[in-house]
């Protein structure tokens, strides 16, 4: 069995998850409150553009953490400053599209414009996190949860799971720089449903693709090992 997988094994979950963990929170902690706000000054609040990015907001707070969780389970790397580098450049990005989405009495307090603009870029820069994903996951250290073979096989699919994800998200940050060029704040309702497609088909590639061998080989793993 790899000592290697075994300290990763270890560590990893830990060291990828805690900071992301507090940081989200800090974020949720920051975009309920405005939200709450904004539904309780303002009339009809489910007909205004301004709805869309608080709703955008709580959605991606969800995702980063969602796919972080999933990290756990699904990813092993050595870890180093890139690791540090993203969550903290993720959170920065957060923060700053919160910064226009402030409200205490009016709706024209929100700037929506400048929100969409970050937010296109936002997701372009963010999609690095899944490609940063795709090139470090490491077959070698799952040895110790499943065989080698079995190793690389999960590790061929959860790279093509990050890829895809991560053109995915690049290809959301690139439309709404488009329409945000455009001036058409409006069509963030499609961003909306973009962000909500994502979030139900990768789930589905995952547990349709990724997890079933994964669970797999976990098993034949431990029963190899009690057989001997």
């Amino acid at each position: 069995m790899s000592k290697k997988a075994e300290l990763v094994g270890s560590h990893f979950p830990t060291i990828y998850l805690t900071v992301i963990s507090l940081l989200q929170g800090i974020a949720l902690s920051i975009i309920v409150p405005n939200f709450i706000t904004y539904l309780d000054i303002v009339e009809n609040p489910w007909s205004h553009v301004e709805v869309i990015p608080m709703v955008l907001m709580l959605l991606i707070i969800f995702i980063v953490w969602h796919h972080y969780a999933i990290g756990i389970f699904f990813l092993r790397w050595f870890p180093n400053i890139i690791d540090t580098i993203i969550p903290f450049v993720v959170s920065i990005g957060q923060f700053y599209l919160m910064s226009f989405l402030k409200i205490e009495n009016s709706i024209t307090e929100i700037d929506v414009v400048s929100w969409t603009l970050g937010f296109a870029f936002f997701m372009m820069i963010g999609s690095a996190a899944y490609f940063a994903a795709y090139f470090r996951i490491d077959a070698d250290l799952f040895t110790n949860l499943m065989s080698k073979a079995n190793a690389v096989i999960h590790r061929d699919s959860t790279k093509k799971y990050f890829l895809v994800a991560g053109f995915s998200i690049l290809f959301q940050g690139s439309f709404a720089l488009f329409f945000s060029l455009l001036h058409k704040e409006d069509w963030l309702v499609i961003s909306l449903f973009l962000m909500l497609s994502h979030l139900v088909i990768f789930e589905y590639i995952l547990i349709r693709f990724v997890k079933p061998h994964f669970v797999k080989s976990l098993d034949e793993f431990e029963e190899k090992g009690n057989n001997h």
